[in-house]
């Protein structure tokens, strides 16, 4: 039970919000712009990683971008492997989606 309320703690925690944007940021820099790529790119992104952050599966889910830009996005997760560790082991997800707006 310890357990279970520590996870909710840390999941309603600023500690979240702070490494989604970790996470987000460190795709984001991995990322490498196709010519076809317009201004206002929205994507959603399935990510599987294992413990320790390497990246096993991406996948883009949800996109206004053509084949190229999804391609790229899911490049840029393969290239940002290995993830940063959570601050709290109870963030880990070995399965998470984000949304990938490079232009904000």
């Amino acid at each position: 039970m310890a357990d279970e309320e520590h996870t909710a703690a840390v999941e309603a925690s600023p500690l979240k919000d702070r490494y989604v944007a970790l996470l987000r940021d460190r795709i984001q820099n991995a990322w490498i712009r196709p010519p076809s790529a317009r201004v206002g790119v929205d994507c959603v992104v399935q990510v599987t990683q294992v413990p320790g952050g390497e990246v096993t599966s991406a996948r883009v889910t949800q996109c206004n971008g053509d084949a190229a830009v999804r391609q790229s996005i899911e490049n840029a997760v393969y290239r940002a492997s290995p993830l940063p560790d959570p601050p709290d082991p109870a963030l880990f997800q070995r399965n998470f989606a984000f949304e990938f707006k490079p232009n904000e």
